[in-house]
């Protein structure tokens, strides 16, 4: 479609070219007399209107390049939430995860928990925080992928130097097991498995 935009507006150039070669090369100028320019100037606007209908009606035809949103994987859509991590009571630091899929968009609530002293001031003295980061995923096989960045709680831009993380967020999840309604990942940064189970399916629009 491009390319035949570009042969539309060569055809008019070409036209005009030619009338005004014409009309020069015979020692007579489009615009000059005022005896007989009416059947000069109709013959000249029938070129110049045809031709810009023609461009016009291309451009009008032809369908601009947009980024085309992916639909993503249609079983992950909706709102997942984890109650409890495997022999949780055996780590020293654990996290649950809560997901939300949106077409190939992600947004995630990490619940963070400790029990020792991280030394971190008043943001970790309490053991338990909340990070927050939205992005996109991709699945490779088994292989759930997050590329995208830690936010603040509304889910917007995260300053620098405030608690917690803050920048790019990566994570990648084996997912060991799937049904409807329930995904085991298995963190291929920690080992650890998180049971996340589906709270609400939507539908990538």
């Amino acid at each position: 479609m491009r390319l035949f935009s570009v042969l539309i507006i060569w055809a008019f150039k070409q036209a005009l070219h030619s009338y005004a070669t014409r009309h020069y090369s015979q020692g007579r100028y489009p615009f000059q007399s005022l005896t007989q320019p009416f059947k000069r100037k109709m013959k000249f606007k029938q070129y110049f209107f045809a031709s810009a209908f023609a461009i016009l009606f291309t451009l009008a035809s032809c369908k601009f390049n947009k980024v085309e949103t992916s639909t993503g994987e249609a079983f992950l859509q909706g709102k997942w939430s984890e109650n409890s991590v495997e022999d949780e009571n055996q780590l020293v630091t654990y996290q649950h995860f809560k997901f939300t899929f949106s077409c190939d968009s992600f947004y995630t609530i990490i619940q963070n928990f400790s029990k020792v002293d991280l030394q971190g001031g008043p943001c970790y003295d309490k053991g338990q925080w909340n990070e927050y980061a939205k992005g996109y995923y991709k699945m490779t096989g088994d292989t759930l992928k997050f590329d995208g960045n830690f936010v603040d709680k509304e889910f917007k831009y995260k300053t620098q130097g405030s608690c917690y993380r803050s920048g790019k967020f990566t994570d990648t999840f084996l997912i060991t097991r799937k049904t409807d309604s329930l995904l085991v990942l298995k963190s291929l940064e920690s080992g650890v498995l998180h049971e996340i189970l589906l709270k609400e399916k939507t539908v990538c629009k």
